[in-house]
């Protein structure tokens, strides 16, 4: 589904440059679930944009699903991003002024998908997340655990290819975190491909393959987890 070849990504100039990405290879399975660690500053989240088509890389390669990304114009990025990504942020995202329902139906608004289906799309996914008797609620009103189950809504409601999920449990408590960790499980358990950024090794011990950066290389790629 994913093949990176080569894939470096440099910030500043002069005495400011940082290397955040070294010549990254990595490939990723439809199907797959994969945990990317790597301390701070060792280029998880950068990756997880340029897999995302959120920023662009500055020299190798980076095919999906046979398709070369990088070097698409801004209007077939945000078709890529629009039609085959599902993004999940630590601090959920969401729209401080509009309902959990209207902050789940975003993506099918852009997409022209008609009220009707919309309606349907909205409340099946926030039925899947345990949280359709919220869709009136503003953020304010949920708690963490909640807002973060209505953002993975958000992610997944337009039946993305691929869900990225960047510290998803990090604002989390850990019995919270756990819950959330177990949707991703079963979300990936229906077919959905999961790349998931964390310092948390119990959540990389959740998923099917740990991808672990240093210094923005690949340090170790691990086997399938029990």
């Amino acid at each position: 589904m994913i093949e990176m070849k080569g894939v470096w990504k440099t910030f500043g100039k002069k005495e400011a440059r940082v290397e955040a990405l070294r010549g990254i290879d990595l490939s990723i399975s439809q199907g797959e679930m994969v945990a990317i660690m790597g301390k701070s500053g060792s280029g998880k989240s950068t990756l997880l944009n340029i897999l995302g088509g959120m920023m662009p890389m500055d020299d190798g390669a980076y095919l999906y699903q046979g398709r070369q990304i990088a070097g698409l114009g801004q209007k077939a990025l945000a078709r890529f991003r629009r039609d085959e990504i599902g993004f999940v942020v630590q601090y959920f995202a969401l729209v401080d002024d509009l309902n959990i329902f209207q902050n789940v139906a975003l993506p099918l608004k852009y997409q022209g998908h008609s009220k009707k289906e919309i309606r349907e799309m909205v409340m099946d996914a926030l039925g899947e997340l345990e949280i359709a008797e919220k869709a009136k609620a503003y953020p304010c009103e949920l708690s963490g655990g909640q807002q973060q189950r209505a953002a993975i809504a958000r992610a997944i409601v337009k039946q993305p290819s691929l869900i990225l999920a960047d510290e998803p449990t990090g604002a989390l408590d850990e019995a919270t975190g756990e819950a959330v960790q177990e949707i991703f499980r079963r979300l990936n358990g229906q077919g959905r491909t999961v790349v998931i950024v964390t310092h948390d090794a119990r959540v990389a011990g959740s998923c099917g393959r740990m991808v672990s950066l240093k210094d923005g290389r690949v340090e170790e790629r691990g086997g399938r987890m029990p």
